[in-house]
Order: structure tokens, then sequence, then C-alpha cells
């Protein structure tokens, strides 16, 4: 039932583990889900690709859809009433970025791709651009056997292209995207963001990867819809209910205007 229910949601990549299969990297959280879920036995795992096909501008990918909390939410509101429908009593929790789980690790092991040098999940059909989702389940299920499509080609080319070197060095808090999410950066800090081109996030270590070349847009409805095509001042004075459904909305207006302020090459 939760394979048709995701692909009649347009996800079509989704994969299944056991609970011993599972990697948790929070037991606090976890326990918390248990007490109102009851005892994790299994997890769907599924993706969510987000790509469209648009040239690289100032503005990562991931951020120029509404912001997949948003379907997320409204994903797990629909399971809900799918299941009770079907008078079918199963404890569940849908999440996303907040879940007890390794989300890459656990989709990798579901048969969702491959991990990266730069650390990211890739698909052989969307690439890295992908939203990783987690369904946990009270009841266990007999996952299909996993595929594992290819490897990562470990080819440099994500290191190389990494502007702060962080990939190359090993210093994932040096990250360009990290940095336009910081609100408070040192001079130095400012300086790598005028040289780069973006103004939040940082898609460089993707765009240059073999593995994204042929990238398939998405076919979810969702990430199609009031897509943004580059980040303008404009946005950082959205309406509220505008601002809050974009994925750099939880950093707040002022840390938007502080990166677009940062203009031109380095002198």
């Amino acid at each position: 039932m939760i394979g048709e229910f995701l692909r009649a949601e347009g996800i079509d990549c989704f994969g299944e583990l056991l609970r011993r299969e599972l990697v948790f990297s929070d037991e606090k959280r976890l326990s918390r889900l248990e007490e109102r879920m009851g005892r994790v036995e299994s997890a769907v795992l599924f993706l969510m690709p987000y790509f469209a096909g648009e040239a690289p501008t100032n503005l990562s990918y991931y951020a120029r859809p509404l912001d997949y909390h948003g379907f997320v939410k409204e994903l797990s509101e629909r399971l809900k009433g799918y299941l009770e429908e079907r008078g079918e009593a199963l404890g569940f929790a849908l999440l996303a970025d907040t879940s007890p789980l390794q989300e890459r690790l656990c989709a990798a092991r579901a048969g969702l791709g491959v991990l990266g040098d730069n650390g990211l999940l890739i698909h052989p059909r969307y690439g890295s651009y992908v939203f990783i989702g987690a369904i946990l389940l009270s009841r266990p299920i007999a996952p299909a056997p996993a595929v594992k499509e290819g490897e990562c080609l470990r080819c440099g080319a994500c290191a190389r292209a990494c502007p702060t070197a962080a990939l190359r060095e090993g210093k994932r808090e040096e990250c360009l995207s990290h940095l336009t999410q910081k609100k408070k950066r040192t001079p130095e800090e400012d300086a790598l963001i005028r040289r780069g081109p973006y103004r939040w996030g940082c898609d460089l270590c993707q765009t240059v990867c073999p593995m994204n070349r042929k990238a398939e847009v998405t076919p979810i409805p969702y990430f199609l819809k009031d897509r943004l095509e580059s980040l303008l001042p404009e946005h950082a004075a959205l309406p509220e209910e505008e601002f809050a459904c974009r994925a750099f909305s939880w950093r707040g207006r002022e840390i938007i205007e502080k990166n677009l302020s940062v203009k031109g090459e380095e002198t």
C-alpha cells in the first residue's frame, strides 16, 4: 500500500529496510517518535527529485522550488488519510530532514543510489538533485532486494570545482553553501562569496559531476510550480506567507539582503 500511495504522488524512487538495516543518528529523537507511534520495525526510504532543467544562476537548484518541508507535511497528512480510508491501523512517521536516521546512508542501503565524494546521494536517473524522505513504520515489511546501480566515479571533479577547498581539505564547515547561510561571517568568508556565483547555496560540486549530466526533470508537480529563477532583492521583501514557503526563509530576511549586498569580484 505504501508503494501504491507513493507512486500516486509522483514518487517513483523508494526502497524498504528492516530495523536491523537502519542506521540511526539521533537516539533521543527516535525515542520520542516511538513514544507516539510504537517501536520502529521498518522504513520506506524515498526520493523527491527537484531539478527542473534550468541554467545555473546565483540561487542553488534546491532553493528554487517551494520549500520541500511543505510538501513533506502535506504528504504525511495525505498518507494518514489514505491509511484511514483503508482501515489500516499502522503507526507511522513520515519525515525528511528531521528524521532520526542517517538518511543518505539508509537511502543508499535501500538501493536508491550511491554516496558521492561530495557526500551526496547520487541516483542513476535524478543525480544528486534529490531530497530524501523516510516513512518509519511500526510493522516489519518484506523488503525487495536492493539493487545497487554503479558507484561514484571518484573522478575528483567535485573537489576540483569546490571554490573553498572544503572537499579537498575535508572541512565541510567551509562549504560555500554553508557560508551563504551564516549570519556572522569573517571578511575572508565574505570574500569567498564575492568571488563565487552564488548568493544562496552552491551547486558547483553537483554541476560538474559527470553522473549529473543526464539528470531527469522531477516528475513531482509540487517542485515544478512557483519556482524562482534566481535570488533577487525583492525576495527579501516578500509578504510573510510567501517568504515562509521558501527554503531560505529559515535564516530570515537579513541574511538574504546581506548576501545580495556582497557584489562583484574582489579587487
